[in-house]
Formats: C-alpha cells, structure tokens, sequence
C-alpha cells in the first residue's frame, strides 16, 4: 500500500465515525486496521499529528483529537472569523453570475435531497457539498495561507462533529440556509447575508457541544453513520 493510500485510508476512517474523538489506539493496532505496514503509518501518523487530527503521547498511544468545549469553541470563533471576511469579500466581488452560479449548485443539492428524502447516500453527497459551499467562499479569496487553515480547522471541526453524529438529518436546512446567504448577497445586502452566515454557524456550534438536538422532518433524528 502506497503511504499517502494509508494517510487517506486513516483520514477517511476518521471522518467515517470508525475511530472516535478521544479514543487511544498503539501504532500496531492501526497497522491492522489498515492493512499496512510500520513504516506507511508512522509516517501517516505524523502528518495527522500536524493537521492536529491526533496526538501522540509517549507510553500511552495515539489519541484521536478531543473534542471538549473549549477545543469546539476555539475552532468556531475561528470558522466565524474566517467565513464572515470571506463573505464580506465574495459579496463586494463576485458577479452575478458567480453568485448565481453558487446558488445553483445549492438548488441542485436541495432538488437531490426532495426527490429521495430518505437516500443516505444523497445526504452524504449533500453533506460533501455543504462542507464545499463553505470552503468555496473561503478560496474565492485566493489567498493559499488562509485556505490552508480554513482546511485543517474544518477538518477538526468534521471530525469533532462525528460525536454528535454527521449533520445529514439538517442538510435541507442547511442548504435553504445558504440560499438565503446567497440571495442577500445577490441584492446587496453583505452585513444581512453576514448576520445569516454567523447565525447559520452558531446553530453548527450548538448542534456540535450538543446544546441542540438534531432534527430531522420535525423529529429526532435517527440517521447517522454505521
């Protein structure tokens, strides 16, 4: 196995919910899950260490990052700082037709998820989707240092939301949500479509310290990952 195959397998398996926030795992037992040898793994374990997905502790093992209060919260105000100046600077220069653009593919997200409600497969699509209707934003600006540690934030943020379940019950939300960003961008309203956008986020935050339940078509949600 090739060892960016192995970094992506471990990646995957993260975002997959297989190995949880806060779990211990020894270097050997990761070479079994993968299917690989020593060396592919330590040299993946360094690179997740770095994008601060793991940590490695001398006689104890590879802990998965925690996701405490304070490591959520730090990682929003982060998000929020982020999106709201990338917002500012999409709404003041994008065109129409940009926007237009965005929104489209919003729609078509939306479209998928009312023709098959219950399609997990659908909201999967949908939820890679909402993670890029974010990170779009952010490299419109097309500055490489600030899309590299939006990148790596959204990253522990993914993983920190696993423990409450990946938000696939929300994703119409959501999506409706973006819409309404996208149309006061569209008629010129940048601080409206920032107060939705900073909203929007803070409802993520909640969901993710599990101050809101999930819902999904007025009820609790029951769809998650496994």
């Amino acid at each position: 196995m090739m060892r960016t195959d192995v970094y992506d397998q471990l990646k995957e398996r993260l975002f997959a919910g297989e190995l949880r926030s806060g779990q211990f795992l020894s270097q050997r037992e990761l070479t079994v899950l993968l299917g690989a040898t020593l060396n592919p793994v330590r040299e993946a374990i360094r690179k997740l260490e770095a994008e601060g997905l793991i940590n490695v502790y001398a006689q104890r093992g590879i802990q998965i990052a925690e996701a405490d209060p304070k490591a959520i919260n730090d990682a929003y105000e982060y998000r929020l700082l982020l999106e709201t100046n990338a917002l500012r600077h999409f709404a003041a220069a994008a065109t129409h037709e940009q926007m237009l653009t965005v929104k489209k593919k919003v729609e078509t997200i939306l479209a998928m998820i009312a023709k098959s409600p219950e399609d997990r497969a659908v909201r999967v699509r949908a939820l890679d989707e909402d993670y890029n209707f974010h990170q779009d934003l952010i490299d419109f600006q097309e500055n490489e240092i600030i899309s590299k540690h939006y990148r790596l934030n959204a990253a522990r943020l993914r993983l920190f939301r696993i423990n409450t379940g990946e938000p696939l019950q929300r994703l119409d939300t959501a999506a409706r949500e973006h819409i309404e960003i996208l149309e006061a961008c569209l008629a010129g309203q940048s601080e409206q479509a920032v107060t939705l956008l900073a909203r929007h986020i803070e409802i993520s935050r909640e969901h993710t310290l599990g101050l809101r339940p999930m819902r999904w078509n007025g009820k609790p949600a029951t769809l998650t990952r496994g």
